[in-house]
Parts: C-alpha cells; structure tokens; sequence
C-alpha cells in the first residue's frame, strides 16, 4: 500500500475541502496547462496578489501544488502525480465505504486516551480540537458529579490530572460543557452527554 492509500480520514477530507473553492479549482485548472507565478495568476483571475496567495497557500498545504524560485519571481507547478494518488485511493469500494463511514470512534478514542494519558495523568494537552475533545471528555467523566462547583473544588478536582488546572477548567467553559456563574461552575447540557456517552473499554492504559 502507498502512503497516498494510507491517508488518513482527516486528511483526506482536507485534500478535498481543498478543493471545494471556484477559485482554487481554476487555479488548478490554470496550473494544469502550464506552469505560472504568482502575479500572472492574480492578473488572470482579476484577483489581488494577497487573495491569489491564501489560495495558494490551501493548495499547497494539501500537496496539490510545488513551487519554485527563479528570481525574482516563484512559479508555481500543479502535481498531477499527488492527485492521481489521493483519486486512485479514494475510488477504491472498500476505502470509499471507510470514508463514508468516518473513522472508528472507539480506535480513535482508544489512541489518543493511550498517548496523552500515563494512568490517570495527563501527560500534556493536546492542540488539535478533536483530541482535546476526547482527553476533556475523559477528565470530565471522572470528576465526581455535583450539581454546582466553587472555583476552588473544580481546580482541585482538576489538577488530579494535570497541574494547569486553570486552562483546562477555562477549555470546559469555552468547550461549552460547563457553566459559570458568579464563580460557581455547573454542568451544561453537552457536558451532562459527554459524562453519559462514556465508551466501554476506552480508558486511558494503565
């Protein structure tokens, strides 16, 4: 298997999300016949440098384009190559059906739960949204349930797990799990579902 077949769910969607601009699909469209910089772009597509530059930047980010520099000026060259890979890996039926499925959220939740927890510590917080979601999420389903929470207690609870009890007690007001008021933190509905929706056999290693 390639590593294009490899890819994973997110990023396929990415690749493709990259794609789902008019104007990037003409700079693609553009870029398929020849090879140009970046202001015989923004001259072609009536478009200013800067605009033509966040586009490229989306492309390239997916690997759909290289550039390369003749002073004073980079060209830009669509990779044909990369996007006959990601095509033939995505029409295949078994991985078109994995696609359409998503990702195995218990796999998922199980990998991250593994790499950011030591047992019940938390060894760092993650920086992509859905990880934080899931490391939250479990540090959530195990604070002991209370209607209502001074400061105090939840940073307490908190800190079992990780010393920067303030961030995480700001990510759960900001995640929309809890509720503040007056300094008293409550649960909010998403909160109340994620203590709920604890999948079976997903805890951290120990």
């Amino acid at each position: 298997m390639t590593e294009t077949e490899s890819e994973s769910f997110p990023e396929v969607v990415e690749f493709f999300k990259a794609l789902a601009d008019a104007t990037r699909l003409r700079i693609v469209g553009l870029l398929a016949d020849q090879s140009l910089c970046g202001q015989e772009l923004a001259a072609t597509l009536g478009l200013s440098p800067a605009t033509v530059t966040h586009h490229l930047r989306s492309l390239k980010k997916v690997g759909l384009i290289r550039e390369r520099r003749e002073p004073p000026y980079t060209y830009f060259d669509l990779d044909l190559g990369r996007m006959q890979e990601v095509m033939r890996a995505t029409v295949k039926k078994d991985r078109v059906q994995e696609l359409a499925a998503g990702p195995d959220v218990p796999t998922e939740r199980r990998r991250v739960l593994n790499a950011f927890f030591d047992g019940e510590s938390l060894r760092s917080i993650p920086s992509q949204r859905r990880k934080k979601e899931i490391v939250f999420e479990e540090i959530l389903k195990k604070i002991p349930y209370q209607d209502s929470y001074t400061e105090r207690d939840l940073s307490k609870m908190i800190q079992r797990f990780h010393s920067d009890f303030c961030t995480i007690r700001r990510e759960f007001i900001m995640g929309r799990y809890m509720e503040r008021d007056r300094g008293v933190y409550r649960w909010a509905d998403r909160g109340r579902t994620a203590r709920e929706d604890r999948v079976e056999g997903a805890s951290p290693a120990r």
